[in-house]
């Protein structure tokens, strides 16, 4: 491991369990001396996540890697993206967020490839869990959750505020039950994603092993194309299947503005299982979160200054009524923008 090499830590969870949220508040709160950047991944193929995590406008580099699993394809989307990202920003610390549908040990054996011991090094994986749904077996016996708790040097239960003592319980049961294997294993119990980022100083329980695999690609290599409309492009619908999951999303134009009472209307009588959406509305734009018939907000900033297309994306365990979607949501256009018809 070289002095200069990157430490890189994932930050992993199921859907909903507030990734990106915990990584804006790491970023806001990493040392000044430090140059950090964010590789990120969602099971879709728009790329909501990205873009909130742009916004900050701090610097932080961002790279998106849309559309499913890091790990698929042997890695090779994965690869380019971060070898692309550490040559031209060269940070100190990367982040790294999967899908929540990602199996996250795949990426670990990745990044301890013999190629990369020369320009990384793993620091701690922070799994993040919502101890709501420790009483689900949908979520707890699912093999991609399992697989996240397994490769957890820290485990971190968030929207804890959400939680009742039943919840709490199983919580305990659960960190119990893991340090029989893992008796390093430190975990940590917040809300809104404000987790300490000493805990990133945890050792990584397994980064002394490396794993046989084909040296990296050359850093430079960035064969990856930007998500963006065509000039005659007023919309795009995008879509992702795996693991009994199913997407649909839309790149809308920056020309249209939302009306945020309509948008939170909409969402508050959808049967999806996750909806997220970065809109420029008549209230700014904003970045909308709707889990388990909660729906969050974020304000990024006035909707003159957008600088990216609208995104929208929703995923469900069924699959969804893709021209009725579209419908809806292009009612949500405000009367001051060009027809959606158009």
């Amino acid at each position: 491991m070289s002095d200069s090499s990157v430490r890189v830590h994932l930050i992993t969870g199921f859907l909903g369990t507030g990734k990106t949220t915990t990584i804006l508040h790491l970023l806001k709160h990493k040392p000044a001396n430090e140059k950090w950047a964010v590789l990120v991944n969602e099971f879709g193929e728009v790329g909501v996540d990205g873009t909130i995590l742009k916004s900050l406008g701090d610097g932080v580099a961002v790279r998106e890697v849309p559309g499913g699993c890091l790990c698929c394809v042997s890695g090779l989307p994965f690869q380019i993206g971060m070898n692309s990202l550490i040559a031209r920003e060269r940070p100190d610390v990367l982040l790294i967020e999967p899908t929540g549908l990602g199996h996250p040990k795949q990426i670990l054996d990745i990044l301890r490839q013999d190629g990369y011991a020369d320009v990384l090094h793993t620091g701690a994986t922070v799994t993040l869990v919502d101890p709501r749904h420790l009483s689900q077996s949908r979520y707890r016996e699912h093999d991609i959750y399992q697989d996240q708790l397994a490769v957890a040097d820290v485990l971190v239960a968030n929207k804890t505020d959400l939680c009742n003592d039943e919840d709490m319980a199983a919580f305990a049961t659960l960190v119990e039950s893991l340090k029989v294997s893992k008796p390093a294993l430190q975990t940590s119990q917040i809300v809104n994603g404000e987790l300490d980022t000493a805990l990133l100083s945890v050792t990584d329980s397994a980064s002394v092993e490396t794993s046989s695999g084909t040296a990296s690609l050359p850093p430079v290599l960035d064969l990856t194309q930007p998500l963006t409309l065509k000039n005659d492009e007023s919309y795009r619908a995008l879509h992702q299947q795996a693991d009994g999951f199913f997407a649909v999303g839309w790149l809308i134009t920056d020309r249209w503005r939302f009306s945020a009472s309509k948008v939170r209307d909409w969402l508050y009588g959808l049967d999806v299982e996750r909806a997220k959406a970065v809109l420029a509305t008549d209230e700014g734009v904003l970045a909308f979160n709707f889990r388990e018939g909660a729906l969050s907000e974020q304000y990024l900033g006035q909707a003159d200054a957008i600088a990216w297309e609208n995104r929208l994306e929703l995923i469900d365990l069924k699959a969804l009524d893709e021209a009725s979607l579209l419908q809806a949501w292009q009612a949500c256009v405000g009367t001051g923008s060009q027809s959606p018809a158009s």
